[in-house]
């Protein structure tokens, strides 16, 4: 496969995943956490946690802009690159403000006390935060081995 083959099905993948992530996020979530939290937490509650979840979308698509560079560099065959470190070292900082915002809503969960009537979002909210972080350790290793693999790529063409 070649570099631009690989760029347009990684794009194709991204947009994919861009256009499920707002459909999950202000179309699924909202509807189905609406009769549960509504009954568990009040109108506040539930309005709060739609906001959460839809502030925790910008670093996801921010995420997702970065990687559409990358798919950009993959197509330049510039895949090592420090440009492509730096975008994965990004990313791996959206993806641990994530972790911090739903770590912050889970101790306000249960220091509200939701965690009486709604236990079951105990659940999805410990899954949100275990993928943040899986992400951002992800990135951050990605980033370090893009990194020594643009130094390896840099002396191997000086020593040509």
């Amino acid at each position: 496969m070649k570099q631009t083959e690989m760029s347009v099905y990684l794009k194709a993948v991204t947009l994919g995943v861009g256009a499920l992530l707002m459909a999950f996020v202000f179309w699924f979530l909202p509807l189905v956490l609406k009769a549960p939290l509504t009954e568990a937490a009040g109108q506040g509650g539930y309005r709060g946690t739609c906001m959460l979840v839809g502030i925790s979308a910008v670093p996801a698509v921010m995420c997702l802009i970065r990687f559409w560079g990358i798919c950009e560099s993959i197509r330049k065959d510039r895949s090592f690159s420090m440009e492509n470190a730096l975008r994965l070292k990004r990313m791996s900082q959206y993806m641990l403000a994530d972790t911090i915002l739903y770590t912050g809503f889970l101790a306000w969960f249960f220091l509200a006390g939701w965690y009486v009537a709604a236990a079951w979002l105990i659940f999805p909210v410990l899954l949100a935060i275990f993928i943040s972080v899986a992400l951002t350790v992800l990135c951050a290793v990605l980033s370090h081995l893009v990194q020594k693999a643009e130094e390896i790529q840099e002396e191997q063409e000086l020593t040509i």
